[in-house]
């Protein structure tokens, strides 16, 4: 009786080797774009929402200092801070005591309508 010898001197990776390799190489790739892009969109909103922030802190300096107001009002505009368009409106209300004020600033892009920032303080009416 004949034995059967099988011959395996093939080199190589065989095509299912391969088929799972690429597929856990593109796995990996998308996995690490994906980590990329939320990366980069994160980067964006946490500077956009810091720009925000300066736009309210200006806001908040001026009406301690010069802007200072004599009675409660609302009024907005806008300023030019890191290249980009704010709009902010400032509503300055009576406190629960007759010497403060109350202040609410809200700080938007000018081309969007949700609003990034907001901030509440209270001011000393002198």
């Amino acid at each position: 009786m004949k034995s059967l010898v099988i011959n395996n001197n093939s080199k190589g990776f065989s095509l299912i080797e391969v088929v799972v390799a690429l597929f856990i190489l593109s796995i990996s790739v998308i996995t690490i774009y994906n980590l990329i892009i939320s990366t980069a969109t994160s980067s964006f909103e946490l500077e956009q929402r810091y720009l925000a922030k300066q736009v309210a802190d200006n806001r908040t300096a001026l009406i301690n200092t010069s802007e200072k107001p004599s009675k409660p009002m609302k009024r907005s505009g806008e300023m030019i801070m890191g290249g980009d368009s704010w709009y902010w409106v400032e509503e300055i209300k009576a406190g629960l005591d007759q010497n403060y004020y109350e202040y609410e600033i809200l700080v938007r892009l000018v081309d969007d309508d949700n609003y990034i920032y907001s901030t509440k303080g209270f001011l000393n009416n002198e």
